[in-house]
């Protein structure tokens, strides 16, 4: 369990970055940063990821810390039985407050560059509530503002998007030509997926003609949101009514 060793006190043993833990184990940085603050879980095959680089540095950096945090670990490993599934319905029973924040256009190429600090990038944005009908437990949820004609007719620029974020030990479970929000080290995209391979997906946009489809290696996405709420920014225009009385 998450509570059973400390993430950031392993990472900084080593004298690494976020960024640079997370290349180690193989996960994202922000579910690094995620554990190290306690809003995610150490999942069961992260534990083991995390097990596996202090084994692999055990000889190299030789100390009582080391040791310690690898027997640390293994004790976790026998202790915790809990099941993948079982881990995720517990933490959808967990609250993330029903204000959530909204990044709009003009804060996107910031959230793209700020990725090291993102969490102290989104405290600095304007949050507001999520709609009726939405429960906050169980997701990390924002609102993107879609940038663009590439999703024309079905998103048009300057509409808000409610969306929830998926963790990364549950990419494989993404929708065919479902509607997400895809960051990569460059770019924040709003695109309908369709899963080619374990390695490769293909991005869709709806309005095909002006925008191709492209293809995404898997690796250069670092977060994924699932599309939940549609929010206009204008109405659409009206019909033309003829008066019959």
């Amino acid at each position: 369990m998450a509570t059973d060793y400390n993430i950031k006190n392993i990472r900084q043993l080593y004298n690494l970055t976020q960024e640079e833990f997370a290349l180690a184990i193989g996960v994202t940085r922000e579910l690094v940063n995620k554990m190290e603050k306690g809003k995610c879980k150490v999942s069961k095959a992260t534990s083991l990821r995390v097990k596996q680089f202090l084994l692999e540095r055990k000889s190299e950096y030789y100390s009582h810390d080391v040791i310690s945090d690898v027997e640390m670990i293994a004790t976790a490993q026998r202790n915790s039985d809990t099941p993948y599934y079982l881990q995720r319905q517990q933490q959808k029973n967990e609250k993330s407050g029903y204000l959530v924040p909204l990044i709009a256009i003009k804060a996107q190429a910031g959230y793209v560059k700020g990725y090291e600090q993102i969490d102290t990038f989104v405290d600095t944005l304007d949050k507001y509530s999520l709609p009726p009908g939405v429960k906050p437990e169980g997701a990390n949820w924002s609102y993107f503002e879609v940038d663009g004609d590439s999703m024309e007719p079905t998103f048009s620029s300057g509409d808000v998007i409610l969306v929830s974020m998926i963790h990364p030990e549950d990419w494989q479970e993404i929708k065919n030509f479902g509607v997400y929000v895809l960051l990569t080290s460059d770019r924040l995209l709003v695109k309908r997926i369709y899963r080619k391979s374990a390695t490769e997906w293909v991005l869709i946009s709806d309005n095909e003609e002006a925008y191709p489809q492209k293809l995404l290696p898997v690796n250069e996405v670092k977060e994924i949101w699932r599309f939940r709420r549609h929010i206009k920014a204008k109405a659409p225009a009206p019909k033309t009514f003829a008066i019959t009385v």
